[in-house]
């Protein structure tokens, strides 16, 4: 749990370096193409948008097996979704303006607004989840909120040109803290990878749900095994309790080295997928 942590919380801090500099990129292209005429602000949120969703799309297939071209396709959809929906975010805040509202706190809505389109985009209405459909959103609002709030306090202090990076950060730090240490922890079963180019890595089940197999939408995805299916093996996860299921119509599931197609497991138990060995853990 604190490796996926630490790599999950640096994914999402990463997203706060790439937006800034995104930003910094689009503020020099329309300096230059607009002579001045453009809003810096709406420029941060686009740039912000895009770093930070390119990331939330990202940080899940990074940790579940996923291959390059997949992993290519999710990072140019979270980047275009995430800079439309900075972009509307930072949007909002300027149309705030016109109901009197003080600047810091339409600021602070808009990184509210960015906040929660992080959540949508790690994994939408999450309604596959052991707990509530909303979680990723409302948790990524919180996140947006009190990164929002560091972002403006560290402005009012304007010690030197360091601190809107420094708030960027601040801002991924704050989702990072929200979002991923819950997501992790909420986990009781997990499973470990016992052979194969991914030997030792954990697939956590934090759904009620989780399918793998070699196919790029599983929710796990095993690579460079023989016999393993598209859709292979459906993992059905309740407090206390797991379940696997086969899919495949001819690939093979073992539990324990016994032959099964609805079984339910145990931490402990091996379970063969193919040519693929896991085993189900407690965490």
């Amino acid at each position: 749990k604190l490796k996926l942590t630490t790599i999950r919380g640096l994914i999402l801090l990463t997203g706060g370096l790439i937006g800034w500099g995104l930003v910094q990129l689009l503020d020099g292209f329309l300096r230059i193409t607009l002579d001045g005429r453009h809003d810096p602000y709406l420029s941060m949120g686009f740039g912000l948008g895009a770093g930070f969703g390119l990331v939330a799309k990202l940080m899940l297939p990074l940790t579940t097996g996923h291959r390059a071209p997949f992993l290519m396709k999710q990072g140019l959809a979270g980047l275009l979704l995430g800079g439309v929906l900075g972009l509307l975010a930072f949007a909002l805040s300027q149309v705030l303006l016109g109901f009197d509202l003080p600047v810091a706190t339409s600021r602070i809505a808009s990184f509210v607004l960015l906040g929660t389109s992080v959540g949508v985009l790690i994994r939408g209405l999450d309604w596959n989840s052991s707990k509530l459909p909303l979680s990723y959103p409302l948790l990524g609002t919180f996140g947006g909120l009190l990164g929002g709030v560091v972002f403006e306090s560290l402005l009012l202090i304007q010690a030197d040109e360091s601190i809107p990076v420094v708030g960027t950060l601040a801002v991924g730090f704050a989702l990072f803290i929200c979002l991923v240490p819950w997501h992790v922890t909420r986990a009781r079963s997990a499973l470990r990878v016992l052979n194969g180019v991914q030997s030792g890595e954990v697939f956590l089940l934090d759904q009620k749900s989780a399918v793998l197999g070699y196919g790029e939408t599983n929710d796990f995805v095993l690579r460079d095994h023989r016999e393993v299916s598209i859709r292979h093996a459906q993992f059905l996860n309740v407090p206390d309790k797991c379940e696997v299921r086969n899919l495949s119509e001819g690939g093979p599931i073992q539990v324990n080295f016994r032959p099964v197609q609805n079984q339910s497991v145990k931490a402990g138990d091996i379970i063969s997928v193919g040519s693929a060995q896991l085993q189900l853990i407690r965490t």
